[in-house]
């Protein structure tokens, strides 16, 4: 390794490191909680990831076409947008944590980072006494009968916020720490320079990002976003894919039916409307897309999502 790629390396560590200073965990439920059979969900797909626990029994997780039995003893993640199926044929014990975790350009962190969703808790010196800390520190954030007047995720965010305006510094400090010892179970032996890379564009294309997240609303064009980072179209389109690991086309779709998603749990709002705010005029390739990516259409994304 030459003294440029050095100088690379740690600037790209830097980097890494002001963005993971730069994360704001919000912690939406948490519970001890024991399922049995009624735990079958299919294209379950969530603006927010969970961590499960396992304590005894067997269920399994179906992601990334790869299926998961959940073994006591170990921790499983289900990252933000990623659709999961969950089955239980008898019964299984386990904690759970459903969150968030944002940077300041409102992209959850676990939506752009690539890494493991199993981890062996006892190798990493993880046990229950950590769930059982952000119990304490999280009282009242178990699932529990919503008021179905309102919409899901505006629900639990609400109430999560004025539960969590009530915490002292010393349990906010105590919280963001707990749940990034429980990420980092979680890349451990991961693709490091798939990491790399991702952050190598995070910083590279930061106006680009940033001007994507402004503008879902409205056409984005390749020639635009190309201007934007001074490089010409196809070179601009070349490196943004090879950084970020999807073509920045890809990557302004996927920010919309993002959005999209967090407005159908968030808000009564028609189809129409929601379809408009994300940038399709066209509500029908807006509905085809959508169900492309979660599996499921619009409408019975809003119907079905469910807090699992």
């Amino acid at each position: 390794m030459d003294i440029s790629q050095v100088l690379g390396y740690f600037v790209i560590m830097i980097e890494l490191k002001k963005l993971l200073d730069r994360i704001d965990i919000t912690i939406l439920n948490t519970e001890l909680y024991s399922v049995g059979t009624l735990w079958n969900y299919k294209n379950v797909n969530s603006p927010y990831s969970r961590i499960y626990f396992i304590i005894g029994g067997c269920a399994q997780l179906t992601m990334h076409n790869k299926k998961y039995d959940l073994t006591p003893g170990f921790l499983y993640l289900v990252p933000c947008f990623t659709t999961v199926n969950m089955s239980c044929s008898e019964w299984f014990q386990q904690y759970y944590i459903h969150f968030t975790s944002r940077l300041q350009t409102g992209i959850d962190v676990l939506s752009i980072l690539k890494c493991n969703f199993q981890a062996n808790a006892k190798e990493i010196g993880i046990d229950k006494k950590i769930f059982d800390k952000l119990l304490e520190l999280n009282p009242e954030k178990e699932l529990f009968e919503y008021d179905a007047n309102k919409p899901i995720y505006k629900r639990v965010t609400e109430r999560a916020f004025e539960l969590d305006k009530s915490k002292s510094v010393s349990d906010i400090l105590e919280c963001n720490a707990l749940i990034r010892l429980l990420l980092s179970a979680f890349f451990k032996d991961c693709d490091q320079s798939q990491i790399s890379h991702t952050i190598n564009g995070l910083t590279r294309f930061q106006n680009v990002i940033e001007y994507i997240r402004q503008n879902l609303d409205s056409p984005i064009a390749l020639q635009e976003l190309a201007d934007i980072a001074g490089l010409n179209p196809t070179y601009f389109s070349n490196l943004f894919s090879k950084l970020m690991g999807i073509s920045p086309i890809q990557y302004v779709n996927r920010r919309r039916i993002e959005k999209a998603q967090s407005l159908l749990l968030s808000s009564n709002e028609p189809l129409e409307s929601i379809a408009m705010q994300v940038g399709f005029e066209d509500v029908f390739y807006f509905s085809r897309l959508f169900k492309k990516t979660t599996k499921v259409s619009p409408s019975v994304y809003r119907k079905q999502h469910i807090l699992s």
